[in-house]
């Protein structure tokens, strides 16, 4: 593997990220979009969406259900929702499929799409090729990136690990992204300084699932710089660079699938991490 693709290594190495342009083909990208469609179709609104609260006991038991949600969706397939999008009864206002910002977040280990993906020869080829020993996959998001736009942070303050540097997101444009309707935005070498912000499991009886420990520092928008990317196309993320993207001010969509892996070998995952492997799912290993 030598010398051939150290000079892509050498970019990744200094800019904490790295483009790979038509990395998945037409076909596969739109075989995950059709798998999609129909996981919306069978789906079920949680039960916490459906609850008309009028006490604010009943108001504290929704929002309860709305964390236990997410703190157990690490190895399910659960949805999550765009704000005001359902009824009080749990009615769509507007189109279903308009309605989910994600899908978490083990697509990769119980959907066969999702799964054949993930362990695709060409990604555990290129785990291979960045010296990666013992990757497993932690978790995956399908992202509908309809409108919001995503403040800027880095992966390992919510995928802590001793030591650092052993997260790295695997981020596949399934259409076009461009400035239009919310590519992402890295700041090139901010991937050197460790992070100042975790996110932790909050102590049980805490009103919140989880809090913010340290503070995000005010980055500077000018450092910013774009990555649009075409339909297929592979973006590498260290798990500390900077990136955030921008709303989606088109009126296109811009679905992507993401996975995170962690070099597991000489590596402790953070048990104040939200994700946590369970007996069900233990994380599985990247190399098949």
């Amino acid at each position: 593997s030598g010398e051939e693709q150290s000079p892509r290594l050498f970019q990744f190495h200094k800019d904490g990220f790295l483009v790979l342009e038509q990395f998945f083909s037409a076909e596969e990208c739109d075989s995950m979009r059709s798998q999609i469609q129909r996981i919306v179709a069978e789906m079920e609104v949680p039960p916490h969406c459906r609850t008309a609260f009028s006490t604010r006991e009943e108001e504290q038991l929704q929002a309860q259900g709305s964390s236990d949600y997410f703190l157990t969706s690490g190895d399910k397939i659960r949805f999550f929702f765009e704000k005001g999008v359902l009824d009080e009864k749990g009615n769509f206002l507007i189109p279903k499929e308009k309605s989910i910002s994600k899908i978490g977040h083990a697509l990769h280990a119980y959907d066969p799409v999702f799964k054949q993906i993930t362990h695709s020869p060409k990604v555990q080829d290129l785990g291979r090729k960045l010296g990666l020993e013992r990757p497993v996959v932690v978790q995956s998001m399908y992202i509908f990136k309809s409108l919001l736009a995503v403040t800027p942070h880095q992966d390992a303050t919510f995928l802590h690990t001793e030591p650092l540097g052993r997260i790295l997101g695997f981020w596949i444009a399934l259409e076009d992204a461009t400035q239009e309707n919310g590519c992402l935005w890295f700041i090139p070498g901010s991937h050197t300084n460790g992070i100042t912000r975790r996110m932790v499991r909050a102590a049980s009886g805490a009103s919140t699932c989880v809090e913010f420990v340290g503070s995000e520092p005010a980055y500077d928008d000018k450092q910013f710089i774009p990555l649009p990317i075409s339909k297929g196309g592979l973006i590498l993320i260290h798990g500390e660079v900077v990136h955030k993207s921008e709303l989606n001010s088109s009126e296109l969509s811009r679905h992507v699938f993401t996975f995170h892996v962690m070099e597991a070998k000489g590596t402790t995952w953070s048990k104040e991490n939200w994700l946590q492997p369970t007996p069900e799912l233990p994380f599985p290993s990247l190399y098949t």
